[in-house]
């Protein structure tokens, strides 16, 4: 299949969903050009141009539309609410169907999801908010690339790794946790956008691998809870929300919530996080790592996420010859 995916920039993990998506469909045999929209970050455009993914850096209609009527895209996959008129304006002059994945709940035109040929929806949660959509509704949760690592080989740093965009109704939540864990008697350090008083702060951080493989401990929401269990990280869940340690016990109510804070929704509470953080047992920790990263090996793989939505395209297109034939 020829794929055009469309989505605009974002300093965030929906991003890296894109490429790894892009990265999995190149690697199945698909052709895919991928349409980036205000992209502004010049490290993350040489990483785009190094990961082979043939790409264009403008998601407007009058500078697309020769190249792709030459190129002969069979469907548009837009990740985007910034990118989705355009991709249906596009989708109209090519007459092929179009799709969008959702990534939030504050999905703003909603109305214009009616104009697709199906959407695809990030967690099993969202199948309520968007439950009155008359288009085929799909769920394919997020898939995240699982790194090569021995989980018995790392050792015991009690070490914590803050891995999120701290808007501002993460932010006390964030300072509150960090001040803990270093009285705890953790390292503590944060990347993304978060800056605290006795943390070490690094700023955006494109790869985010070699820290994984350094903590003990990943404190986060979504992506970044998928990312810290399958680098055999045990996981803390924290956003607006706090969902506190990822176990075996509530690993599923939590994925149900995308690892979003949502599935309690919880007010960060320092008394119940310290009867898990305050005195850390290694052996535990170690324990809920393993834990973490046999679970992702299971269910967070980024070609299985790349096989679900293959199979999506599939139906649609196949629906699409039915109705024309």
């Amino acid at each position: 299949m020829r794929i055009l995916v469309m989505t605009r920039f974002y300093r965030n993990g929906q991003t890296t969903h894109v490429l790894d998506l892009c990265a999995e469909l190149l690697e199945l045999g698909h052709r895919v050009l991928l349409v980036l929209a205000d992209l502004n970050d010049l490290v993350y455009l040489q990483r785009l141009k190094a990961s082979g993914i043939p790409h264009l850096l403008t998601a407007r209609p009058e500078a697309l539309r020769k190249q792709l009527a030459r190129w002969g895209p069979e469907l548009i996959h837009n990740h985007s609410a910034h990118t989705l008129p355009a991709a249906l304006i596009l989708g109209q002059e090519l007459n092929i169907p179009t799709l969008t994945t959702v990534h939030y709940l504050d999905f703003e035109p909603k109305q214009l999801l009616q104009k697709q040929a199906a959407v695809i929806l990030i967690s099993r949660e969202m199948r309520e908010d968007f439950g009155d959509l008359q288009v085929p509704c799909f769920v394919v949760e997020n898939g995240v690339r699982l790194p090569r690592l021995r989980p018995r080989a790392k050792r015991w740093r009690q070490r914590a790794l803050l891995l999120a965009q701290t808007t501002p109704e993460k932010q006390e939540n964030f300072h509150q946790l960090s001040q803990c864990l270093l009285q705890w008697g953790w390292e503590v350090v944060s990347a993304g956008g978060g800056s605290f008083p006795g943390v070490r702060y690094l700023g955006w951080v494109h790869d985010v691998e070699p820290l994984l493989r350094g903590a003990d401990l990943v404190v986060g929401t979504g992506r970044a809870i998928r990312e810290g269990m399958a680098a055999c990280c045990a996981a803390f869940v924290l956003g607006r929300y706090c969902d506190g340690l990822v176990t075996p016990e509530n690993v599923e109510k939590l994925q149900t919530a995308n690892f979003s804070g949502r599935a309690y929704r919880a007010p960060f509470c320092p008394a119940a996080a310290a009867a898990s953080l305050a005195q850390p047992q290694p052996a535990y920790f170690q324990e809920l790592g393993r834990f973490g990263r046999r679970y992702a090996l299971q269910h967070f793989s980024s070609r299985k996420m790349a096989l679900a939505v293959e199979e999506i395209y599939r139906s649609i297109l196949d629906r699409r010859a039915k109705l024309q034939g």
